[in-house]
């Protein structure tokens, strides 16, 4: 019987529970504009950085304040870039596919000046 008498119901659990949150942020509250005052006093500026945003709802509409909408989450998830996994994934086909395509390149680069050589032996001299 008095472990049931000491222990509170619901309601006034969180009615406790929401009296002492409030005064917990007044006291922060006021701790904070005591602090301003004695840096303002000083003649300094205080800069704060605050990592994150707050969010909060209204409590007549229930919307969330201060958060992004969900369109444009929605639209800026569409245009993030996925992150694939290609064929060269691992390093040494990084540098195999890069040694390829300088193989490659110097081919074309020797086929296109047998080609040239071609064109200037072709070359006649023609007066009429």
């Amino acid at each position: 019987m008095e472990y049931h008498q000491s222990r509170p119901g619901l309601k006034i659990l969180q009615q406790r529970i929401d009296e002492f949150i409030t005064a917990h942020e007044e006291k922060l509250e006021e701790e904070r504009k005591e602090r301003e005052a004695r840096a303002a006093d000083g003649g300094w500026t205080v800069v704060t950085h605050h990592k994150g945003r707050k969010k909060t709802t209204e409590s007549d509409t229930g919307t969330v304040v201060g958060s992004v909408s969900e369109a444009a989450l929605k639209d800026q998830m569409a245009k993030k870039k996925h992150k694939e996994v290609g064929l060269d994934f691992y390093r040494f086909h990084k540098k195999e596919a890069q040694r390829n395509e300088i193989m490659m390149l110097q081919s074309k680069f020797e086929q296109d000046k047998r080609r040239i050589q071609q064109l200037r032996a072709a070359r006649k001299f023609r007066p009429y």
